[in-house]
């Protein structure tokens, strides 16, 4: 619910730039979000495979791919390595129509991701539409939207109102009067204890369903809104150079993070959890630090090449594959 928020913020906040601007382009919006999404998710589904194939045949006896796991639902991971589920989640209706793929449960996420990113320009320029009393337009855009809702049903719907609140929380953050000093911390500090205690009430069991993701998102909107005005870190290099290799690569620990420690979980902890004593907290510190190192070496033929993904979809898009004229000819 944090991410879609985060997503929300950031997307619609690209697409309010553009229209602004005067340069957006449904072509280049989803070249956009394509080169994104799949320069990771196919190499991370072939890793999924590859490990999943590797534990299944390695760690048989562990019954970790042939039994629901403990905390993520009745899924099986053997029974989700098929043709069918791999194409599903390619094409993002994982949850909607397949299961996710093998056992990367994480990616049930990806798949509200990508159809909020459809559904929302969609619903924004519907509603411009019917502003600007283009009737044939607007018809034609809800239409779309009401297909899209229908698709994604109210559960998944519910996930869209978090992600919305990140746009609304744009507009919140351009038009709001900005908090200072004393009164910028008592909203952290409330906001922050909010979020807090929405976390608190949901692992304790108390609070379940809809409800609670609704009132987490709003209430880290509300957190979020208070640190967009704080300035920490805004001119410290080494901190921005810290945010930005971090972020360069997250994308990827999202996508391949799972299937990697369930097999990694196979091999060292078949039967029985460690416990958390020192040693044991030591090893799991290990491990977490190496599945990011080889996160961030995966990212590198994958999300690091993002940029140039795009600009190779672009040229498809404009030239349709065929060959540039020289300046000779």
């Amino acid at each position: 619910m944090v991410f879609f928020v985060l997503s929300g913020f950031l997307i619609s906040s690209s697409i309010f730039r553009n229209y602004a601007l005067g340069t957006w382009s449904w072509r280049n919006y989803f070249i956009h979000r394509a080169a994104r999404l799949y320069a990771v998710l196919i190499p991370g589904l072939l890793l999924s495979l590859l490990w999943d194939k590797a534990g299944s045949s390695l760690f048989a006896s562990s019954g970790l791919y042939t039994h629901p796991l403990e905390d993520l639902g009745s899924a099986v991971a053997a029974d989700g390595l098929t043709a069918r589920d791999f194409l599903g989640n390619v094409f993002f209706v994982q949850t909607i129509f397949t299961r996710t793929f093998g056992s990367n449960g994480p990616l049930w996420s990806l798949a509200n991701e990508f159809w909020y990113y459809v559904l929302f320009p969609v619903a924004f320029f519907a509603g411009l539409a019917w502003a600007g009393r283009s009737f044939r337009r607007a018809v034609s855009l809800s239409g779309v939207a009401v297909v899209l809702m229908a698709l994604l049903g109210l559960e998944k719907l519910a996930g869209f109102v978090v992600w919305m609140a990140g746009s609304a929380l744009v507009i919140a953050h351009l038009r709001a009067e900005r908090l200072a000093g004393r009164w910028l911390s008592l909203w952290l500090l409330c906001s922050s204890l909010a979020v807090s205690a929405c976390l608190l009430l949901v692992r304790m069991g108390h609070f379940q369903g809809a409800g609670s993701d609704i009132l987490l998102g709003l209430t880290f909107t509300l957190f979020l809104l208070g640190v967009l005005q704080v300035k920490l870190g805004a001119r410290n290099e080494r901190y921005q150079a810290l945010a930005g290799f971090s972020a360069a690569f997250s994308y990827t620990l999202y996508v391949v993070h799972f299937p990697l420690l369930l097999c990694l979980r196979a091999w060292l902890a078949p039967s029985q959890r460690w416990r958390p004593d020192g040693a044991h907290l030591f090893y799991a510190a290990l491990i977490g630090a190496a599945v990011i190192v080889l996160s961030w070496l995966i990212s590198l033929p994958t999300e690091g090449k993002t940029y140039d993904l795009r600009k190779w979809l672009m040229h498809k898009a404009i030239f349709g594959g065929r060959p540039r004229r020289s300046r000779a000819e």
